[in-house]
């Protein structure tokens, strides 16, 4: 069976949250059936990468996005308000996108489509009318769960009333659009759980995040120093919420007790403020960077500490294999089978969290213990070729309904 799949940006190199799903989920399904690989392409720097996914795709195509004009993006966002649909679903839409999917649906006997995200859920209709294929809506988060909680961010108040819009319109949108589809699918229990209570007639899988257990595993403490890291893609609210919120409020409480506490701040686009902290002495900002193996090497703890966003956080996991131990808000871990004092430490507000910390760079057992029972949790739960095995039972059960349909 030919599954197509259709991706924001190639899946490679997995370097983020939405990559490092699509291209472990692509890479297991491909041990199975043919897959092929349709990428909008934001910019046309990653059309170099095409032949890494051939290593894994039968068929690598992409289209480069047109860049938006401030006046299209008006556009959209006045064309969202009227029809009650996300701007990101205009702004995304292309012309020679939907003609690839006909094409390729066409083409090469598809026999499911999985489309990645929501606002690219419209694609579906480009999906030639009589074809048999199974459509798949593999929600990363849920938008409108997601923008709810951005609202309650420290950020501007122009900032908060774009959230407030895309958390409106994604309210009634996504779940009507997901509807659409033969199959949706979640990463968390409660998340697909958000969706039927939206609407109890979707019918939604379960397909948490995970972590190739082969590729990360244990690393040795590093020899010296109480280095913390925190790692995640800067530019992205509740991620450069949580570093200022850190810096700011929990960072100044650990280094009473531990003098020569450093915080390492790993990923893409840092903001202004957040390469301002710099200049503080005991935090570094890097920046993207090519491998964050090193870089958890240098760290004795990991620390998530989100107040906003949706999904899973890939980093809890990829901590977890690792061998760091995480401490994290509830929000941070939330959606992962992880149980507070045995795989990671759970803390929400400023002085509980620092508390949490200090206790994991005072006591060596604690660490050594809970990088055992993490590490076993990964194995067992959440490694990627076990988790795709959950996927391609999806698409085996849908394939099976489209033949007794015939």
């Amino acid at each position: 069976m030919n599954v197509l799949f259709v991706t924001l940006n190639l899946p490679y190199p997995p370097d983020r949250g939405p990559r490092i799903r699509d291209f472990f989920l692509i890479k297991e399904v491909a041990r199975k059936y043919d897959v092929l690989l349709l990428s909008l392409l934001e910019d046309a720097a990653q059309l170099p990468y095409r032949p890494e996914m051939r290593r894994y795709c039968r068929v690598v195509e992409a289209v480069v996005a047109g860049r938006h004009l401030s006046t299209e993006v008006l556009r959209a966002a006045w064309q969202g308000w009227r029809a009650g649909r996300p701007a990101a679903t205009w702004l995304f839409y292309d012309e020679e996108m939907a003609y690839k999917i006909q094409e390729m649906v066409a083409e090469h006997d598809v026999g499911i489509i999985q489309i990645e995200h929501s606002f690219l859920a419209p694609y579906v209709d480009a999906i030639p009318h009589g074809s048999r294929c199974k459509t798949v809506l593999d929600l990363h988060n849920i938008g409108f769960a997601q923008y709810r909680r951005m609202i309650g961010l420290d950020i501007g108040v122009g900032e908060k009333l774009g959230f407030v819009l895309k958390w409106w319109l994604m309210r009634g949108w996504e779940v009507r659009y997901a509807q659409r589809f033969d199959c949706c699918l979640a990463v968390s229990l409660g998340d697909a759980a958000l969706l039927r209570a939206q609407n109890p007639r979707l019918s939604v899988a379960v397909i948490p995040n995970g972590v190739d257990s082969s590729l990360y595993q244990p690393l040795p403490e590093p020899g010296q120093g109480n280095t913390l890291l925190l790692i995640g893609t800067i530019r992205y609210p509740p991620n450069r919420d949580a570093v200022l919120w850190f810096a700011d409020r929990i960072l100044p409480l650990i280094a009473r007790r531990v003098p020569d506490v450093q915080l390492l701040v790993v990923g893409h686009v840092p903001t202004e403020q957040v390469q301002r902290l710099a200049r503080r002495g005991n935090v570094i900002v890097t920046g993207s960077v090519a491998d964050v193996v090193p870089y958890y090497q240098a760290a004795r703890v990991s620390v998530v500490p989100l107040r906003g966003g949706g999904g899973t956080r890939l980093k809890v996991l990829e901590s977890m294999a690792l061998g760091r131990p995480v401490v994290s808000t509830s929000i941070g871990c939330e959606g992962l089978d992880v149980v507070d004092g045995e795989h990671v430490l759970i803390a929400d507000g400023p002085a509980e969290f620092a508390a949490a910390v200090i206790r994991l760079l005072e006591d060596g057992e604690l660490r050594a213990r809970m990088r055992a029972q993490a590490w076993q949790l990964v194995r067992r739960q959440y490694d990627w070729a076990s988790i795709a095995g959950r996927l391609t039972d999806v698409y085996q059960s849908l394939a099976d309904q489209a033949h007794a349909q015939l």
